[in-house]
């Protein structure tokens, strides 16, 4: 258990995890998405003023403070090039181009393929395989219920960006690698039961720990990236 928290505070302090990035952090984006929200937003900063000429996509996804830095995000881009800048990333993200409102098109996209086969995969497996014959079955289906929803999340993710849905996607995209750890170590140890608990355990201690740092706080992508790519190896 010492060992689980010290790995816990050395991965904390050595990952940043401020949200903030170049492009966000420019005065030219702030003054940008000040001056936007004064000009198009109501006092609440969701709901755009009536004069505001929008198409249906931005009114039905996007509120207007979201607008804005949105618009913003790109004439800050237009002027780093301008200037002989790298483009720089805007909360801890490389700028996509919209389609239809959709904020991601192509990992919108990937993420639904990656729904469809898992829900085709599991299909398969729920027809193939009973529970009551093989008791072990029994961990795939919960394996890929996990993997089902992350893909899902994943999808509304990239569809639209926004707090909840970022904790979402993070929180179920790392249940699915936790998942293929503990599949991994259930298939090896299998027969070393304490071993395999003890293996098991830890990690899901550190999920926990991981999701309720994601829940109070707002983690950098390259930060969870990093969580992700290290358990999943």
């Amino acid at each position: 258990m010492n060992l689980l928290r010290v790995a816990l505070l050395f991965l904390f302090y050595e990952v940043s995890h401020i949200s903030t990035s170049e492009g966000d952090r420019s005065p030219f984006y702030q003054k940008c998405v000040k001056k936007c929200i004064t000009n198009s937003c109501k006092e609440d900063g969701y709901f755009f003023k009536d004069t505001v000429e929008l198409d249906v996509w931005s009114r039905l996804l996007w509120n207007c403070r979201d607008e804005c830095r949105y618009n913003c995000m790109w004439r800050t881009v237009q002027t780093f090039q301008e200037r002989g800048y790298v483009i720089p990333k805007f909360h801890g993200k490389w700028p996509f181009v919209r389609i239809y409102g959709v904020q991601e098109p192509g990992s919108a996209f990937a993420s639904l393929l990656n729904l469809a086969a898992h829900v085709y995969m599991y299909a398969d497996i729920n027809r193939r395989f009973s529970i009551k014959s093989t008791p072990l079955v029994l961990f795939w289906h919960i394996f890929a219920a996990v993997c089902i929803n992350a893909w899902f999340w994943s999808a509304i993710f990239h569809t639209r960006d926004n707090p909840f849905t970022e904790f979402m996607d993070y929180a179920c995209a790392l249940s699915m690698v936790m998942g293929l750890f503990i599949a991994a170590v259930v298939r090896v140890f299998h027969r070393q039961r304490k071993l395999a608990a003890f293996m098991v355990i830890g990690p899901l201690l550190f999920y926990a720990a991981h999701v309720q740092y994601l829940y109070l706080g707002i983690v950098d992508y390259d930060y969870n990236m990093l969580v992700n790519l290290i358990f999943g190896k």
